[in-house]
């Protein structure tokens, strides 16, 4: 143990366990557990998960300590309040049973009008139940995540189609692989009443991501991992990035473009950019900035870039391309906002204002971008190791890192791999949503 190891050990934090993180070659856990909360799986959440390839048992019974990577709850069966005691009898059953890093992942579904009181609440107590099982089994470098299913039946049975069931397998795999190494306590909900085209107009390109603030950081991080996954990628930032900038895009075999998102001509220009290419598949808004002073202390260009640059600019960028169609059928916009945005920060009024103003806008966008075949989501990231974060000065530093589940800061490709997975066609019934890339920050909702 490290002198800051124990040095935060005396005031109570764990030693972090290292994360395992994505490689290319170790994507799926070994062995997974799957339990229902009464005496039926969901065949069509079995189905799901067959698809992964997932070696699964479903018996606890007789299996060794340690001996698996991965536990999934069928909580969605909800049948009367037997179901609450089945919960916590197969999840306390089973965490001797995982290895660390291993993956939880709950499976239910969703609120709403078409359920009874009793479904409803119980759907909420898993919430509630998901986030605390995620703080306490974060110590060990593992996480707890919840897949709500909104399939607008009556019934409290979860009913896929063909085309739904391919959402939910690609959400599962998401939450059961390193790629989520430091997504914890987040409630993810698919909407299998999206009728969305998930085709591109020509499924022999090769896809196209426009990313903003791609010199360097995280979203040098998003534009390499778009890249590995297959994508052209068009890398923008300011003029005084540009050296940085071409030779990050010169590695990834991307294209490099100046431009001030902020600028009355951004949305233009990034139209004429896309009519180039025939429409962007995937648009990352990742750039942004902090302009740090107590609200009373604040200067007016402190406020009026901050909310120019990281919420304004969003909004009327993707005005003028959707406007001029420069977003392909079947494409996502992708938004950064921020955890400060959702739990606020003192000296930060202006940065938590645009952060929390693009939840609203991803929200609030959701419904008219369906009907254009297009997703909309938000990533929100905690403590991310960057060349920023370091200059912060060690004590805030090392309690920035440690204040969450995981006892350590996240990386630049974490919000890159979360991303890419909301990119992806298999996401189409996600939208509307914001996942926070935090370890489960103890902060925040």
């Amino acid at each position: 143990m490290n002198f800051t190891n124990k040095l935060f050990s005396l005031l109570g934090f764990a030693e972090p366990v290292t994360l395992k993180r994505f490689t290319g070659k170790n994507e799926l856990p070994t062995r997974a557990l799957l339990l229902s909360i009464n005496e039926h799986l969901s065949r069509d959440i079995e189905q799901a998960i067959t698809k992964l390839n997932v070696k699964v048992t479903k018996q606890s019974e007789g299996l060794a300590a340690k001996s698996i990577d991965a536990l999934i709850i069928d909580a969605s069966h909800y049948t009367d309040e037997c179901c609450y005691q089945k919960l916590y009898l197969n999840v306390q059953n089973s965490i001797k049973l995982l290895t660390n890093n291993a993956r939880i992942l709950l499976i239910a579904t969703a609120c709403s009008e078409k359920q009874n009181v009793e479904e409803n609440t119980f759907t909420q107590a898993l919430i509630g139940f998901t986030k605390s099982l995620a703080k306490e089994v974060g110590r060990k470098g593992s996480t707890a995540n919840m897949v709500l299913i909104a399939n607008g039946n009556k019934s409290n049975n979860i009913e896929l189609n063909a085309s739904s069931t391919a959402p939910l397998s690609s959400s599962v795999k998401f939450f059961l692989s390193p790629k989520s190494a430091f997504v914890s306590g987040q409630i993810l909900t698919i909407n299998t009443q999206n009728k969305m085209t998930t085709m591109l107009t020509d499924s022999t390109r090769q896809k196209v991501a426009l990313v903003t603030g791609a010199a360097q950081g995280i979203g040098e991080a998003i534009a390499k991992k778009l890249a590995d996954d297959g994508y052209k990628v068009i890398g923008v930032d300011i003029e005084p990035m540009k050296e940085k900038l071409i030779a990050t895009m010169a590695a990834l075999q991307g294209e490099a473009f100046t431009l001030d998102v902020s600028s009355k001509e951004a949305g233009q220009q990034l139209a004429a950019l896309a009519n180039k290419h025939n429409g962007f598949d995937l648009v990352v808004h990742n750039a942004g900035i902090t302009r740090d002073k107590t609200l009373a202390k604040m200067p007016v260009h402190f406020w009026q870039q901050t909310i120019a640059i990281n919420l304004l600019s969003v909004i009327t960028i993707n005005k003028v391309l959707l406007s001029h169609n420069a977003i392909n059928k079947g494409g996502s916009i992708v938004c950064l906002s921020s955890m400060n945005g959702i739990a606020g920060q003192g000296g930060q009024t202006n940065y938590a204002c645009s952060k929390a103003g693009i939840i609203g806008y991803v929200n609030s966008m959701a419904d008219e971008l369906i009907t254009k075949s297009i997703t909309i989501n938000a990533v929100a990231p905690g403590f991310i190791e960057t060349t920023m974060t370091e200059q912060i000065p060690f004590f805030t530093r090392e309690m920035g890192r440690r204040m969450n589940a995981l006892g350590q800061g996240g990386l630049p490709i974490d919000v890159a791999e979360t991303i890419a997975f909301l990119g992806n066609n298999a996401s189409y019934a996600i939208s509307g949503q914001t996942i926070r890339v935090c370890g489960l920050n103890i902060i925040g909702t």
